[in-house]
């Protein structure tokens, strides 16, 4: 059977930021989320890497007032000077391989 791959795109754009000092955790994601006014998916963190989608108009409106690093620091209560290495980033798709889903069940 050939292989099926499927593709969801993601168009989502934000910053990813370098947080020094600090282990995020579940609550202060969610915290970061609600003071930037998106959803809770749309906030990482990996490897002392914070990445934030701007993905409403609250959120929108702090970017462009160059105040992203001042509401994160706010949200978890940490100074401005641990955020740095801010870059822009871009979601990548998300790919499914659809082999093993659409192969028929032998045992039945």
């Amino acid at each position: 059977m050939a292989s099926k791959t499927i593709v969801i795109p993601d168009t989502r754009t934000g910053f990813s930021m370098k947080v020094d000092g600090v282990k995020l955790n579940l609550p202060d994601l969610h915290e970061i989320a609600a003071d930037l006014g998106i959803s809770t998916k749309d906030v990482l963190f990996n490897n002392g890497i914070l990445t934030i989608y701007n993905t409403s108009n609250e959120c929108q409106s702090i970017v462009d007032s160059n105040a992203l690093t001042s509401f994160v620091a706010m949200a978890i209560n940490i100074s401005k000077e641990d955020i740095s290495e801010i870059t822009p980033v871009k979601a990548k798709p998300k790919t499914i391989e659809m082999d093993d889903m659409l192969d028929e069940d032998e045992e039945d």
